[in-house]
């Protein structure tokens, strides 16, 4: 069973994502800022985050910089979830090499499709 980290500081964002992530058998744990989505990713080691951009005290770029640095977390995919759908936040996210970029609110099989995609592909890369 895969698992999955969602960070969000919005808690109704953070209920959908889970509810709907466990209904298709993810194993789902929740962060909703960025020192707690580091702490947790370290200690459960999920298989993908989904991580929004804008949190309280680090910025959901900088939790992606600081996975990235760390040998434990740094080969877990990210895809980021965020109201900003600004081409400049997307891009970026891009150049920091993260799998995808969903803009909120973002559809239930969006979502699913996305999450599919990127654990199948972490699967034929392992």
């Amino acid at each position: 069973m895969n698992k999955i980290l969602i960070v969000d500081d919005e808690k109704n964002i953070l209920l959908v994502l889970k509810k709907a992530l466990q209904s298709t058998g993810y194993q789902v744990s929740t962060a909703s800022d960025g020192v707690e989505a580091l702490d947790k990713a370290s200690e459960i080691s999920p298989d993908l985050i989904l991580l929004d951009i804008v949190l309280p005290k680090l910025n959901g770029f900088m939790v992606y910089e600081a996975l990235k640095e760390e040998p434990k977390t740094e080969d877990i995919p990210v895809i980021f979830i965020s109201a900003k759908s600004e081409e400049e936040d997307i891009r970026k996210a891009e150049e920091l090499g993260a799998k995808d970029y969903l803009v909120k609110p973002i559809k239930q099989k969006e979502l699913l499709d996305t999450v599919q995609s990127v654990l199948k592909e972490g699967e034929n890369n392992g």
